[in-house]
């Protein structure tokens, strides 16, 4: 029974564990000074001038290219910066994929500026009314990062027009709120209206995709502050690389670096070797993919397993909607759940194009009329299906 004792016995490879987390921030970004420096100069005026401009600010590009985590260093470099001059500056993060309605970002952003604000009781408009005065009462200028922005912004929420227009009606012009949104595809902004998206066009920050080579960069300085030395040899990190390379997101490889170490470590190796690294990759699905399944809801995820579980056993690339309805219907009918509307399923199917988890394709027949055909190419079908199952298992449904 002494599991924990004799591990604590074993001598760690590692300096920090903790640093290889997805969600950690480390002190530098190797290849996002460009951008840091950039978000430096166009919110300069909040330190030199305090509260006399707003800035939007919008910032574009895939999925694990660094995007949130230059946000949240920069929100840092700001806060520091502003607090050493006596200036009132906070930076809040908000994801707007996990608070879904406009409601519950505005009670994220107020809980995280005031941590006893309760959850309930108020409407859209009065928590808009409580921020301003909040921010005039407090002297804060707000400085607000909405990761996921599309969340919002494809549901037609009108909280991207009020927070952008919340400095108009202030008194005495100050400007207490700025706004960085994040978001993948700056299509999304068609479904703004136009005064908005002007607004948000006018500064758009392009976040390119990582080279192999800046890859092995990056993943060798989070190495480097987490690993002792010598446990990771080159040739290992350059696989995990050319693997990460290949999904494009930076955190599917530090999720293969972390686990190739745990590997490592549980066969009381001094070093990584390439075992390790094909164990660590096993089974896994990108990073991305897991991160949309974490926070997708609970019937979206029954009708990807409905999916998944149609095209496996079609055994062809791809099936109709029809095929995927049946199957739906099914997956439901064993659950004991009532399946929802046609209308609600046809807008799952649209988000998870989105998502990137599948492709669609309308096809129109002269006689069939027009129907949609689904497959998923990028994901492995199995390890797609086992995770989804494993998420739904520990919300307490029984596959």
């Amino acid at each position: 029974m002494e599991y924990f004792e004799e591990l604590l016995r074993r001598p760690s490879i590692f300096k920090d564990e903790s640093k290889l987390d997805i969600n950690f921030i480390p002190d530098k970004l190797p290849h996002r000074d460009k951008e840091i420096s950039l978000l430096s100069q166009l919110f300069l005026g909040l330190i030199t001038n305090p509260n006399s401009i707003s800035r939007k600010i919008l910032i574009t590009g895939k999925t694990g290219i660094g995007k949130t985590a230059t946000v949240k260093l920069f929100g840092f470099l700001l806060e520091k910066a502003s607090k050493k001059r006596d200036i009132n500056i906070k930076y809040v993060h908000v994801n707007c994929r996990k608070e879904r309605t406009s409601y519950k970002v505005l009670i994220k952003l107020i809980q995280l500026i005031d941590n006893k604000f309760p959850k309930r009781g108020y409407s859209s408009q009065d928590l808009l009314d409580i921020l301003i005065e909040f921010l005039y009462r407090h002297d804060l200028h707000l400085l607000i990062g909405l990761d996921e922005l599309s969340y919002l912004i494809n549901k037609h929420e009108d909280l991207i027009y009020s927070l952008t227009r919340i400095n108009d009606d202030t008194l005495k012009g100050d400007q207490r709120l700025s706004i960085i949104g994040i978001v993948r595809d700056i299509s999304c902004l068609n479904n703004l209206d136009n005064s908005t998206m002007s607004t948000l066009q006018r500064n758009i920050i392009n976040f390119k995709n990582y080279s192999k080579d800046q890859i092995y960069d990056i993943l060798k300085y989070r190495a480097d502050i987490s690993l002792k030395k010598n446990v990771l040899p080159n040739k290992m990190l350059e696989t995990i690389s050319e693997i990460t390379f290949s999904s494009g997101d930076v955190r599917t490889g530090l999720n293969i670096l972390w686990r190739s170490c745990k590997i490592a470590e549980s066969k009381n190796l001094k070093y990584v070797n390439a075992e390790c690294i094909r164990q660590g990759n096993q089974d896994l699905l990108p990073f991305s993919a897991l991160d949309i399944l974490e926070y997708m809801n609970s019937q979206k995820r029954i009708f990807l397993l409905a999916i998944i579980k149609a095209l496996n056993n079609s055994e062809q690339i791809e099936i109709s909607f029809n095929d995927a309805l049946k199957s739906y219907n099914v997956v439901c009918e064993n659950l004991g759940l009532k399946p929802k509307s046609h209308s609600q399923v046809w807008n799952y199917l649209q988000e998870f194009k989105r998502e990137n988890i599948i492709e669609t394709n309308v096809i129109s027949e002269k006689i069939k009329g027009r129907h949609a055909v689904i497959k998923i190419t990028d994901l492995s079908l199995p390890n797609l299906e086992k995770n989804t199952i494993e998420i739904l298992n520990s919300k307490g449904f029984k596959i």
